[in-house]
């Protein structure tokens, strides 16, 4: 069952803070205090079994050499008639008079498997949800996605309360949330969330290059934490909607989540009740609201990796 209007959520909300008063955010996360060089906060630490399905390197290449038009000068017709001249992949074209220079250094970063490179000549010619884009994340190791997610008290300018991110190790997902206990502990948060990042990251998120990423840049420049948290990104809500958006009623989250995985929520807060549930638990001091919010927040970033592992399996094919 799912809340959707005021009155089902404040339902909602009067239940969990009778189950949950006097119960303590340590006793019932059973998470551990994280400290940060800004301070401590709370991370709670859960792992699902899931193995993730990837891009085959060579299926990738192959995908990404079969597409002339990433080369300048190529579009529709002129690729129709490079093919019928015998001209059927980039690697062909390195002996074109033409295209021979641009098809030799684009074959480089292929060989090279460098997946940033690839990954800015694909923008060159096509939008980010394209699903070449999937492609070049054939060329990345599994450990370096980031699944993200964040919980914010609003829209913008305002405090963010949790952020929950998801790795993957083999077959196994560990997802971290970093909550904040009170609003004092946002720097550390934040702390926190950078210490996920290396120099091979990618996000993967879901809205995340409009919301999750932006506002988290907005929240460290708030508080004169200087980090370049700019990173490749998956966003997967527009690659979701290029490949079932004719079949569903809506590319929400949940909604793929039920028809592709055959997953509803019970009890969930919708978003947004979640500014709402989080002050009712500032001025209580019970964690009950508190609950679906993180429970909300880690449902979100497993589903990230399952989302990929299918979009993955729609390239692969």
């Amino acid at each position: 069952m799912s809340f959707y209007d005021d009155e089902d959520a404040g339902k909602l909300k009067e239940k969990l803070l009778k189950k949950h008063e006097g119960v303590s955010v340590e006793d019932f996360f059973k998470g551990e205090e994280f400290e940060t060089k800004y301070g401590p906060c709370y991370k709670i630490t859960d792992h699902t079994k899931l193995k993730l399905n990837t891009i085959n390197k060579t299926k990738a290449k192959k995908e990404l050499l079969t597409d002339l038009k990433l080369l300048k000068g190529i579009g529709e017709s002129k690729e129709k008639n490079l093919r019928k001249n015998g001209y059927d992949t980039i690697q062909d074209l390195t002996e074109h008079p033409r295209f021979c220079d641009e098809a030799s250094q684009f074959l480089e970063i292929i060989d090279g498997c460098d997946s940033s490179k690839i990954s800015e000549w694909i923008c060159r010619w096509y939008p980010k949800s394209h699903p070449l884009m999937l492609c070049s994340s054939g060329f990345r190791e599994i450990e370096n996605f980031l699944f993200m997610d964040i919980e914010t008290l609003g829209l913008k300018d305002v405090p963010l309360i949790l952020i929950g991110v998801a790795e993957i190790t083999g077959e196994d997902v560990e997802v971290n949330q970093y909550l904040l206990r009170d609003l004092h502990e946002e720097n550390a948060v934040l702390e926190a969330f950078l210490a996920h990042l290396n120099d091979e990251s990618v996000y993967v998120t879901f809205n995340g290059q409009t919301f999750d990423v932006p506002y988290i840049k907005d929240r460290l420049i708030y508080y004169g934490i200087k980090q370049n948290i700019r990173k490749p990104h998956l966003d997967l809500m527009h690659f979701s909607r290029r490949a079932w958006g004719d079949e569903l009623p809506n590319c929400r989250l949940q909604t793929l989540e039920k028809h592709l995985f055959g997953m509803e929520r019970e009890g969930d807060v919708p978003s947004s009740q979640v500014p709402d549930f989080y002050k009712t638990y500032m001025k209580t001091g019970n964690i009950g609201p508190l609950v679906p919010i993180i429970e909300h927040n880690r449902e979100d970033v497993v589903t990230l990796a399952k989302l990929l592992s299918r979009l993955n399996d729609e390239v692969e094919s």
